[in-house]
């Protein structure tokens, strides 16, 4: 994996791979979330708008934590630098 093309590769098949999981998790914890042990033929006004915010609350915090993250890693990466 010395190539850069190789190291590049990789990294998106990791990130594909993050980005699946977090899909996943966010599906499964917003419908248990949303809809319980209820179901019904459609969808209904009340269920829309828990799915939405419950998305959107998952995906903002995934946003803040990979954010708290990258900055902590650059931190580190400098402070072994002097």
């Amino acid at each position: 994996m010395d190539n850069p093309r190789s190291m590049e590769d990789a990294q998106n098949a990791l990130g594909m791979m993050i980005y699946q999981i977090l899909n996943n998790q966010v599906r499964k914890t917003c419908f248990e979330k949303c809809f319980g042990q209820k179901f019904s033929e459609q969808m209904g006004k009340n269920e829309q708008i828990c799915l939405a915010k419950c998305m959107d609350r998952m995906y903002e915090a995934h946003t803040i934590v990979t954010k708290a993250s990258t900055e902590i890693a650059q931190n580190l990466n400098i402070d072994t630098n002097f």
